[in-house]
């Protein structure tokens, strides 16, 4: 894991220069994280971007993030999972390829504010916000059907992050609907792959009652909207919760592992 760190820094910092050298600061937030992700992956540029064939041979319209030599395709997504929905049921349904899901989560992220006229730094904080294990299992219910499959997996890289805004929103302070500038990739913090039921189910907070409702699962995990529901859905889909009826108004679920 140590020697997955430095190169991740490593990459980090190649990335930053690569866009300073084009001038592209704050244009390309988004990409940078998910270029480093991709060369860190697998930093081969030649497997980069490649067409994938289907199971009978033909080559299909879908382009895989990276497709390597031994047959795997990896599928990089820094924002919203369920765009990928078609492509992974694709690559699950046509194909006998083997299927890695890559989807970065924000263990660490400073917010450096910057005035919009003069690019001056006005403050620099950590951000109480974080993403966990559970949080990133909530975004796999669309794909419940291939988790626990033996040829699906899911790799989250928890990451450490510096958050560039502009002072440009409304309200006193203008943070108020105030614009990304800048999304800076700074470090690997850990990784953790699902690829067995075992070890989705692993993920299940050992000291959760046998039964219990929403309202005490979200205390636990503390998810909360639809990261909650969907994290529930999904422990149901992998058949370690079962609802069996109500609590008040709330239903009731059953731990059955």
């Amino acid at each position: 894991m140590e020697a997955g760190r430095i190169t991740f820094a490593k990459l980090c910092h190649e990335e930053l220069l690569r866009e300073k050298e084009r001038d592209g600061i704050g244009l390309y937030a988004e990409k940078r994280l998910h270029s480093v992700l991709k060369r860190w992956m697998y930093d081969d540029f030649s497997a980069h971007e490649q067409k994938v064939p289907q199971r009978d041979g033909k080559i299909s319209r879908f382009v895989a993030d990276i497709l390597t030599p031994a047959g795997e395709i990896i599928e990089i997504q820094t924002g919203e999972l369920y765009p990928l929905l078609r492509k992974i049921a694709f690559y699950m349904e046509k194909t006998d390829l083997t299927v890695t899901l890559v989807h970065p989560l924000t263990a660490q992220k400073y917010v450096s504010w910057m005035d919009p006229a003069t690019g001056e730094l006005v403050s620099r904080n950590k951000s109480p916000r974080h993403d966990t294990v559970l949080s990133g299992l909530a975004l796999l219910k669309p794909f419940a059907p291939y988790l626990g499959n033996e040829r699906f997996s899911v790799l989250f890289p928890l990451v450490e992050l510096d958050e560039y805004r502009l002072l440009d929103g409304g309200g006193q302070s203008r943070k108020l609907r105030s614009h990304r500038y800048e999304l800076i990739p700074l470090a690997l913090l850990d990784a953790v792959r699902l690829r067995t039921k075992e070890d989705y189910l692993a993920c299940l907070p050992t000291d959760l009652p046998q039964r219990f409702v929403a309202k005490a699962f979200g205390k636990l995990t503390r998810l909360r909207g639809y990261a909650l529901y969907d994290a529930i859905a999904v422990f149901e889909a992998l058949g370690a919760v079962e609802r069996i009826g109500k609590e008040g108004r709330s239903t009731l679920f059953e731990r059955k592992i």
